[in-house]
């Protein structure tokens, strides 16, 4: 006879075995590792995770075989769920919404999938989530020649400069201002993503300004999970500075100090239903889609 899947809430300590279950989740999708011990030990920290009801792990004759986290944003809750193999599903769901609605009773779930992990949607969708929205991982290609950034007139831009974050911080909240979904964090939250981030890199944080005004940001690093990737983490340009050239000349900028530090690709997240022209501006700049994830809404009070 078979053992139970038992669900539990995750200890401090296995870390790096979840660690190594979200990679080799990942390695079956798309061949890469997901994350390292440092960047799940950072979400676990976060200010925002009541870490360890958070953060619950599907365990099978000793072994751990699936993970699920929650999260408050704004009005909705957002789930992470992910498995090796369909038997832990259906108790790890079930857990983690049970776990959302304390966080916060009545709230509208979100969860998400990428599209090839047809495991994991099947899931969510038997459970009443419906798709609501799609996303994009863009890539380019950095080994061939790429044009100088072209700044528009009366635009600077330098690096990350001690003592600026809050500066950063601002722009960054002013720029995504009407972003889907966005909503506002306090600095000691953002701080503990951003400037905490164990990759963080501030050589790869450009700030644009036009005289004393701060127009637009890109927040970049190295991925520390594929090699010669160059990743983009923030682009944004605040609503007063928009269509003039500043955010295709921030991602030049970043793009070209990539491949100067001998990075085989640049990539980036956006909403692949951004109002923005965020994908356009994207395409222009070379990307192409190299991956697509659908989010999933579960009403829970129609």
């Amino acid at each position: 006879m078979s053992a139970e899947v038992s669900v539990r809430p995750a200890e401090a300590g296995e870390v790096a075995v979840v660690t190594e279950l979200l990679n080799e989740h990942s390695r079956r999708i798309h061949g890469t590792d997901n994350t390292t011990v440092a960047e799940l030990q950072q979400y676990w920290d976060s200010p925002d995770v009541q870490f360890p009801a958070d953060v619950l792990v599907a365990e099978k004759n000793g072994t751990l075989v699936g993970y699920a986290d929650v999260g408050v944003w704004g009005e909705h809750v957002w789930l992470d769920l992910r498995v090796l193999d369909p038997e832990p599903l259906h108790p790890l769901l079930a857990a983690i919404e049970a776990r959302a609605a304390e966080r916060k009773p009545g709230a509208n779930l979100i969860g998400w999938a990428h599209e090839k992990d047809q495991i994991t949607r099947a899931a969510l969708e038997r459970a009443g989530y419906r798709v609501i929205r799609h996303s994009f991982r863009m890539e380019i290609d950095l080994q061939s020649s790429l044009p100088e950034p072209e700044w528009p007139e009366g635009v600077t831009v330098h690096t990350l400069r001690e003592g600026e974050e809050t500066r950063a911080y601002d722009a960054h909240m002013e720029s995504f201002v009407d972003a889907w979904m966005f909503t506002p964090e306090p600095f000691d939250q953002w701080s503990h993503w951003f400037v905490n981030d164990p990759a963080f890199d501030p050589m790869l944080w450009y700030l644009a300004e036009v005289g004393n005004d701060l127009a637009g940001i890109l927040i970049g690093n190295e991925s520390q999970t594929e090699p010669g990737l160059g990743w983009v983490r923030i682009l944004g340009v605040v609503p007063a500075h928009r269509r003039r050239g500043i955010a295709q000349a921030l991602l030049q900028q970043a793009f070209r100090e990539f491949q100067r530090r001998g990075l085989e690709r640049g990539g980036l997240g956006v909403d692949a239903e951004s109002q923005t022209g965020a994908v356009e501006l994207y395409e222009r700049a070379g990307m192409h889609v190299a991956r697509t994830s659908v989010q999933l809404e579960k009403v829970v009070n129609p």
